[in-house]
């Protein structure tokens, strides 16, 4: 890990950034198992531990996952945003200040950092050289929920064999080994004007052979979304190469559309599965 005075400069350029922030790399050499200890990243410096520090933790599980731990004991019920590689979604911390969640690594060295609204924070790294295996594309945007995000494989339509989504595909929690793509999503309704993601996760396909897939974005209309723009992006995220995305602006039909749906298809041309 890099000096104390560098981490800090990093988190609050993040936290300075415009809404869909971008994290570099990390430059450290980290062993494949170690779990970088956080440091606190308060207004003015980083000191010692104190009873109200702020920590954070990141473990490597299965299919490239970091399962996250971040300790507030003086911001209880307070609202985060966590931030890794140009995605970021809305928390919470619970009665205790503690919150947990499972996040997809989007980089091999894969650096995480969470902000409070008092513009306290934490920041963690955590070496997953699994993500290597996953082309992954999250779709993110604040406010309302209702944005879906949906795959089609050779040529599939709505509701065929080769549909993908959350509801079809959802990321099963026991699993340890790679079964076919997943979905994910991220980011708490508890949270007014929060921030959203689902990520679908691409297993590399070790025959070699690269498989186009249409991706397309679906909006139901609900009481919460009716009459809104929301404003979204559409991000490919490959383990070895920078991030690229696609913004969304979407203009949602008055309340009498309730229980309709907006459909965009195709809507990130020329994606294909990778080779390994």
């Amino acid at each position: 890990m890099g000096k104390p005075g560098s981490l800090a400069l990093a988190a609050i350029v993040m936290m300075a950034c415009v809404v869909w922030a971008r994290i570099l790399p990390a430059q450290q050499s980290v062993s494949d198992t170690e779990t970088i200890a956080t440091e606190t990243i308060g207004p003015e410096t980083i000191g010692p531990a104190t009873d109200c520090s702020i920590t954070m933790t990141a473990k490597a599980e299965p299919l490239a996952m970091a399962a996250l731990t971040i300790t507030a004991g003086c911001l209880p019920d307070e609202q985060i945003v966590l931030h890794h590689s140009g995605l970021m979604f809305s928390h919470k911390t619970n009665a205790a200040g503690v919150a947990k969640m499972t996040v997809p690594a989007l980089t091999k060295k894969a650096i995480f950092v969470a902000t409070f609204d008092n513009g306290d924070g934490a920041l963690t790294m955590i070496n997953v050289p699994d993500a290597a295996q996953f082309q992954r594309v999250s779709l993110q945007w604040q406010g309302a929920k209702g944005l879906q995000l949906h795959a089609y494989k050779d040529g599939a339509t709505h509701g065929a064999d080769g549909h993908l989504s959350l509801q079809t595909a959802p990321l099963d929690p026991d699993s340890t080994e790679m079964a076919g793509p997943f979905f994910t999503d991220h980011g708490i309704t508890a949270v007014p004007d929060g921030f959203h993601a689902e990520i679908a996760s691409f297993p590399v396909d070790v025959s070699g052979k690269a498989q186009p897939i249409k991706l397309g974005v679906e909006v139901e209309i609900t009481d919460e979304n009716c009459g809104r723009t929301v404003a979204g992006e559409l991000v490919y995220h490959s383990a070895d190469t920078h991030s690229k995305g696609q913004q969304l602006t979407l203009y949602l039909p008055k309340c009498d559309a309730i229980g309709d749906f907006i459909v965009m298809n195709a809507i990130l041309d020329n994606f294909q599965t990778p080779k390994e």
